[in-house]
């Protein structure tokens, strides 16, 4: 697995991807070694197992991540590496891929969208589990009374994310 580190205006975030796509979107961490130390208890994976790389070998994904985290509106539909997902992950993060920016949608439209509408709790386990926050935007998915619910990140950086959005 590769990976880049690079800084943003909320903090340091990390890319990690295979031949077949993205594997992993670290959200912002105090600093680099936080990110890392993310990546690291994230995938079992030893850094010094991986290969560190300039953020240019992930494309424009490094400069949109930090643009987007800047508050400006991006389009993320990069390839993704889906290695591990089951079938319902996929449908669920492909439903989630769907949620414009600055738009939410409840746990029970995903679920309706992907053909199982009372299945809110797995989706929310799905979301908890999501690899590639951002381009897999989990952040936008809310209760059904509008209220901020679980995130993987922390309910803090759900809302400064959805404030982000809100901004146009």
């Amino acid at each position: 697995m590769d990976y880049a580190v690079f800084p943003t205006s909320l903090g340091w975030m990390l890319v990690a991807g295979s031949d077949r796509g993205i594997t992993r979107i670290i959200l912002p961490a105090p600093d680099e070694s936080g990110a890392l130390a993310r990546l690291s208890l994230q995938t079992g994976s030893a850094i010094r197992d991986l290969r560190h790389r300039d953020p240019s070998f992930f494309g424009t994904l490094p400069g949109r991540l930090t643009a987007y985290m800047s508050g400006h509106s991006t389009v993320f539909c990069d390839p993704v590496d889906r290695s591990g997902w089951s079938d319902f992950q996929s449908r669920v993060w492909e439903a989630t891929r769907q949620i414009n920016h600055g738009e939410t949608r409840s746990y029970a439209w995903v679920a309706s969208a992907v053909g199982q509408p009372r299945a809110c709790r797995a989706v929310g386990q799905a979301l908890h589990c999501n690899p590639v926050p951002i381009i897999v935007p989990c952040h936008r998915v809310i209760g059904s009374d509008g209220s901020l619910r679980g995130f993987g990140s922390g309910l803090e950086l759900k809302s400064r994310l959805l404030a982000l959005e809100a901004r146009k």
